[in-house]
C-alpha cells in the first residue's frame, strides 16, 4: 500500500518546455520517440515550448528558461541516442539549483552507454543536487516491464501507469529506496524504506534538492515508452512500448509537480542518508575533472557490450 496521498483530479502545467538533443536516428525509433513525447505533453499542457538545442554547444543559459514564452512550470529535458553538451547540462543543473521552474524531469536513455553519456550525466545532476550518491547500475536488454514502488509516498500520482513499460535500459543502482519511483523488471518492493535499491526512474520532492531550495527533480534511464515501434520501409519494426504508457505516463507526470498534493511537495523522512564509503557525489559544476570522470564510467559502461540495437 502506498504511504502517499489521495489522488486528485489530474493538473494541467500551464506552461511546459521540452529540451531535447538533436535527434535523427529513424532506424531506432529516437525521432518517434521524441513525436510522441512532444504530442503526449503538448495534450496535457497549456502551453508547450520545444527545443532541440541540448547538445549544441553553449545553446542553454539561464535565459533558457527566464526568457519569454518562459518561466515555465515544468522543464523536461531529454536525450535518447545524442549526448546532452556538458556545458548545457551545468546550466540545467544550475537552474535546477535555482528552481527556475518547479520541476525538472529529465529523461535520459541508457540504452547506449558505449555511444553517448546519457548516465553518467544524469547521476552527476541528480548527485550534486540531492548528494543521493547514486550509482550506475545492471542493464536489462529485451523489453521491460517496471513495477511501481508503491511503498515510496512519491508513487501516489502514477498509480495509472503500473507497470511502465519499456526496453534496453541501463538502471540505477543505490537509490534510497523512498526516492525510487519504477523498479526493474520482477523486482518486488523494497521491505526496508531506509535501504537502497535499483531503479528505473527516481524523484525528488523540493526538500531534498539544493538543501530546499530548489526545483522538483525527476530522473529516469529510459526513453522507450514513447517508442510505438514504427520505423522506416525496409527496417523491422520496433516494439510498440508506447500503446502501454500513452495518455498515463505524462498526465502523471505533469500532476507529479503542479497538484498541491502532488509527490514533489511531499516531505520525505528520512532524507537520503550521506554518500556510503566508497561512491563519489558529483561537484556542483560539470568542471574538467568531473567531464573526466563522466568519460571514465562511459567507456567502462560501453564495455559491457558493443552497439545495442532496439527492436
Amino acid at each position: 500500500m502506498c504511504l502517499g496521498f489521495a489522488l486528485a483530479a489530474p493538473a494541467a502545467a500551464q506552461n511546459v518546455l521540452l529540451l531535447t538533443t538533436a535527434e535523427t536516428d529513424v532506424d531506432r525509433g529516437a525521432t518517434n520517440i521524441l513525436a510522441n513525447l512532444e504530442a503526449e505533453l503538448g495534450a496535457a499542457s497549456g502551453s508547450l515550448t520545444v527545443l532541440h538545442t541540448l547538445s549544441t554547444p553553449g545553446a542553454v543559459t539561464a535565459a533558457t528558461f527566464s526568457a519569454a514564452p518562459g518561466p515555465y512550470d515544468l522543464v523536461v529535458v531529454t536525450s535518447v541516442y545524442v549526448s546532452a553538451d556538458a556545458g548545457n547540462m551545468a546550466a540545467v543543473r544550475d537552474a535546477i539549483a535555482n528552481k527556475a521552474a518547479k520541476g525538472f524531469y529529465l529523461l535520459m536513455d541508457g540504452c547506449c552507454q558505449n555511444e553517448n553519456t546519457n548516465v553518467t550525466q544524469l547521476l552527476s545532476t541528480i548527485n550534486g543536487l540531492t548528494g543521493a550518491g547514486v550509482t550506475v547500475g545492471s542493464f536489462e536488454s529485451g523489453a521491460v516491464n517496471a513495477p511501481l514502488n508503491t511503498m515510496s509516498p512519491v508513487a501516489g500520482n502514477f498509480a495509472a501507469q503500473n507497470p511502465l513499460v519499456g526496453g534496453w535500459v541501463t538502471y540505477m543502482a543505490n537509490v534510497p529506496a523512498l526516492n525510487a519511483l519504477y523498479l526493474p523488471t520482477g523486482a518486488g518492493l523494497p521491505g526496508d524504506p531506509s535501504s537502497r535499491v535499483e531503479a528505473l526512474s527516481v524523484l525528488f520532492p523540493y526538500t531534498q534538492v539544493a538543501s530546499g531550495a530548489g526545483a522538483c527533480l525527476f530522473g529516469q534511464t529510459d526513453t522507450t515508452p514513447f517508442d510505438d515501434g514504427v520505423r522506416p520501409v525496409g527496417v523491422p519494426s520496433g516494439i510498440d512500448y508506447f500503446a502501454s504508457n500513452q495518455g498515463k505516463f505524462v498526465p502523471a507526470l505533469i500532476s507529479s509537480v503542479m497538484q498541491a498534493s502532488g509527490a514533489c511537495s511531499l516531505t520525505l523522512y528520512p532524507p537520503p542518508p550521506p554518500d556510503p564509503v566508497g561512491t563519489v557525489t558529483a561537484v556542483p559544476t560539470l568542471g574538467l575533472l568531473e567531464l573526466l570522470g563522466l568519460s571514465v564510467l562511459a567507456a567502462l559502461a560501453g564495455a559491457r557490450g558493443t552497439r545495442r540495437r532496439r527492436g
